[in-house]
């Protein structure tokens, strides 16, 4: 039984550590990343393109706007299906716009299919998705990377590594036991006003802070893309596809 749980910790473990040297984990945070400035072109294009065409539809111009952008928003549903596919890994289906049918026919086909405006809300929710992954990939990553690089550098004259608070920082460990109708006790008190890393042990051990922050960071961003990719197959799947390349 002992053996059986420490070789099932000793997977866990391995799981935890090994998330840097999984392809996966890159190609998820590749996903990520371009979620950001494709979520912005898409809010902007569905936004402006959809405003106008409502705005504009009592003087006629409007229409084909409203349908230029219904259109352009399934040509980037076709884009954002094959990204996901060689990215995320994700099996999705599309259709091909009706061929046997008017123009008419397949416009009304296209407009009163839910898949079609699946894909229109998808696009600039993915702004979403590509924010928190920018937030996490500024803040968390590029921390962990910084300290983690600290022993390389932390003695370079005129530098200081390490930490330095507006205020004093206390902490008031105590302890307290009942004797004798007695309230016994000790309390201590710990201020933190600055520290600096002096030592190739400080270094170490900040450099080791960074990894474990690193790896801690590519799961949240593993996370992420989980729920990227579920999201993903719910709003594309089976969506009409005007690029014959994603079919």
């Amino acid at each position: 039984m002992s053996a059986t749980r420490s070789s099932s910790l000793t997977a866990h473990l391995r799981a935890f550590l090994g998330v840097p040297v999984r392809a996966q984990t890159y190609l998820n945070l590749c996903y990520l990343c371009l979620a950001f400035p494709l979520g912005i072109a898409y809010l902007v294009f569905v936004a402006v393109g959809l405003s106008l065409g409502v705005a504009l539809a009592v003087l006629l111009v409007g229409v084909p706007i409203f349908l230029l952008t219904v259109v352009g928003a399934l040509v980037a549903g076709s884009i954002e299906r094959v990204l996901a596919r060689s990215l995320l890994d994700i099996d999705l289906g599309s259709r091909a716009l009706p061929a046997d049918a008017s123009l008419r026919e397949r416009t009304v086909a296209v407009l009163t299919d839910v898949s079609t405006w699946k894909t229109v809300v998808y696009l600039p929710s993915k702004l979403a998705f590509g924010t928190l992954a920018f937030v996490l990939a500024t803040s968390v990553l590029t921390t962990g990377v910084s300290m983690l690089l600290v022993p390389l550098y932390y003695q370079e004259p005129g530098l200081y590594v390490g930490v330095v608070t507006d205020r004093p920082v206390e902490l008031h460990p105590s302890l307290y036991v009942a004797w004798n109708k007695l309230l016994v006790g000790f309390e201590a008190v710990w201020t933190l006003d600055a520290w600096r890393v002096r030592t190739f042990g400080d270094a170490v051990f900040v450099a080791a802070a960074g990894a474990l922050l690193i790896v801690l960071g590519l799961h949240a961003l593993n996370l992420l893309a989980r729920g990227a990719r579920w999201y993903t197959a719910f709003m594309l799947d089976d969506g009409y596809a005007p690029l014959a390349g994603d079919r």
